[in-house]
């Protein structure tokens, strides 16, 4: 987690998922050599690994799919198109949002906004933005950013922030970054290739900034 303390900005916020578990899958090492794709059985034994509760939640729904339906999940993961489709954008009035767009038949990206803000002298808040690539309904890799800020006292004060990544796509492993200045934080997100069907590796950059009143948040892919 980064801190930032300035005179320049105003106390601010940003948006997202109330709630979401920050989580990291146990199994991240990737493999000395690269399998040529994902296969069911891989990823079978991938979920085993896990010990997050919510990739043992993943893991209990993905067994209950059917065998065509576990192939097409497997397919869709190491779809490298399909990853890039995950991105989206919360602006507006301060407010919790959630909005989901269909990609396909299969998949949706849910896109979160949430804001929460303690009793506490400072009034601290923590602002939440996420974006979640489902499957079948089954989550399965969400990015996003959380900023923590006060709204009361000399503004704007001590800020900090994250970049928040939970994961269970077998077929990528995720590295992220994060930076913050005054109410304003930024996160760089690599997904690495763990199987050669995925292809190079895919960049993107979360962003997120927030006065009182108003808010923006995104993930974007980034060449």
């Amino acid at each position: 987690m980064l801190t930032s303390t300035t005179g320049r900005l105003a106390s601010a916020a940003i948006a997202t998922v109330a709630g979401l578990a920050v989580l990291a899958p146990a199994a991240h090492a990737a493999p000395a050599k690269q399998a040529a794709k994902l296969t069911v059985p891989a990823y079978e034994k991938y979920l085993k690994q896990q010990s997050a509760p919510a990739a043992k939640k993943a893991a209990a729904q993905f067994a209950k799919l059917n065998k065509n339906q576990k192939q097409v999940f497997v397919k869709t993961l190491q779809d490298q198109k399909v990853y890039k489709a995950l991105t989206g954008k919360a602006w507006g009035k301060i407010r919790n949002v959630t909005t989901v767009d269909r990609y396909n038949k299969n998949v949706t990206f849910v896109t979160k906004a949430s804001f929460k803000t303690a009793k506490g002298k400072a009034r601290t808040t923590t602002a939440t933005f996420s974006v979640t690539e489902k499957i079948f309904n089954i989550p399965v890799t969400t990015e996003g950013a959380t900023l923590v800020y006060p709204t009361v006292g000399k503004l704007p004060g001590t800020t900090t922030a994250s970049t928040d990544v939970f994961n269970i796509n077998a077929a990528i492993r995720i590295d992220a970054t994060s930076s913050v200045k005054g109410n304003d934080a930024s996160g760089r997100i690599t997904a690495l290739p763990r199987v050669k069907s995925f292809g190079k590796k895919a960049v993107k950059r979360v962003t997120l900034h927030s006065t009182k009143q108003a808010f923006i948040g995104q993930l974007v892919n980034q060449k």
